[in-house]
């Protein structure tokens, strides 16, 4: 009697499950053709006042208006989306150009409207802000002073996106503020994702650095190390800054390794005592130190180099002689140069040595094998 009992309560479930599964596909399939049907009356209304446009003649102010109290329902507001991307996928017009200029006072509007609604919707006006790149034909300075504030909501997506659109805006002054306000919230935001927003700013990237750098002290350590990644990237003009950062005992561990990545990018002179220092430090408890400067001194001439970059094929330290390893490989040296390492009495370090020119003549192989097909191709 228990089994049947388990086995009748199984099929309701199931059953219960499955109904769900129908009237869950069943309503968002209506909210889809809902939502095309709405995007469709609100392109024909747009597709009206372009045709004005190209006419010469201004907007009405009756469709301002109605976008203006319409686009105050989330709903609405991504049907419109919808319509502009439509708009939008062949290209600049500029039609559509002179529409989203006149268009500015409503944006201007949704902004004050959204900032007062819960997090999610907040998001979304955000994010519509961002794809579509207003700044490019609105140059409002209140909406950016808006778009700081949304930084202040207590949800992460609104917060990235409003940094989203702020990044398009491209005024510096206010996406180091933004940065600064979500650095201060407490909430995780990954070091790549803050690094690549910061890379995708349309302002000075210059001015913008130099804001960053100056309040740096007053980050947390993980806004920093994202900060410092994304000068690496963009420019080669902190080098000096860099090296009293990584020469700095008191600074980080991560942002001392940051600083160290930087001259792997940026070939600089001053740094290379402090990077042979950091190579050939025989203290096991510093070996992130070694393995991150043996990797960036593959770019810096010279026999003192190849000399530290041999001994650190000699560390107990996996990681130190597969970086030692890969930078000799880097340096183009021959055999007999490397003989000491891969005749010498330390296995490690000459199986190390012997798997990477290994692997270097299987990659090598490989390329041949494929080049036949490339060619014929």
């Amino acid at each position: 009697m228990g089994s049947e009992f388990l086995l009748y309560g199984y099929g309701f479930v199931c059953l219960s499950m499955l109904l769900f599964n129908i009237v869950y596909n069943t309503l968002m399939k209506g909210s889809q053709r809902r939502l095309e049907r709405r995007s469709g009356r609100m392109e024909a209304q747009v597709e009206s006042q372009l045709r004005r446009l190209r006419a010469g003649e201004p907007l009405e102010k009756s469709h301002m208006a109605r976008l203006q109290r319409k686009l105050s329902r989330v709903g609405n507001l991504i049907a419109f989306d919808r319509t502009m991307k439509r708009q939008l996928k062949d290209g600049e017009d500029p039609a559509v150009e002179q529409y989203l200029r006149q268009f500015q006072p409503v944006i201007l509007h949704l902004g004050l409207v959204y900032r007062r609604r819960e997090s999610l919707q907040a998001a979304y006006f955000a994010y519509f802000l961002a794809k579509h790149k207003l700044k490019r034909r609105m140059p409002m300075d209140a909406m950016q002073e808006i778009m700081v504030d949304y930084m202040k909501k207590d949800s992460l997506y609104c917060r990235i996106n409003a940094l989203e659109a702020l990044y398009t805006f491209g005024n510096a002054e206010k996406v180091a503020e933004a940065v600064a306000l979500q650095d201060q919230s407490g909430s995780f935001l990954h070091e790549k994702v803050l690094t690549d927003g910061l890379l995708s700013f349309q302002g000075d990237h210059r001015e913008l650095i130099r804001l960053l750098w100056d309040q740096l002290d007053r980050f947390t350590e993980r806004t920093q190390r994202a900060i410092l990644d994304y000068i690496r990237f963009q420019t080669g003009d902190y080098c000096p800054e860099m090296l009293r950062l990584m020469e700095d005992p008191k600074a980080g561990k991560e942002l001392r390794l940051s600083a160290i990545r930087y001259f792997g990018r940026y070939h600089y002179e001053p740094a290379r005592p402090a990077l042979l220092s950091f190579a050939s430090d025989p203290d096991p408890e510093q070996w992130e130190y070694a393995a991150v400067s043996v990797s960036v001194l593959a770019g810096y001439p010279g026999e003192d180099v190849d000399r530290v970059l041999m001994e650190a094929m000699h560390s107990g330290n996996w990681h130190v002689r597969y970086n030692a390893a890969v930078s000799l490989e880097a340096r183009d040296l021959d055999y007999s140069a490397l003989i000491e390492v891969v005749g010498g009495r330390d296995r490690y370090a000459r199986e190390m040595m012997m798997y990477r020119l290994e692997t270097k003549q299987i990659e090598a192989e490989d390329e041949r094998r494929e080049a036949p097909c490339e060619t014929s191709c």
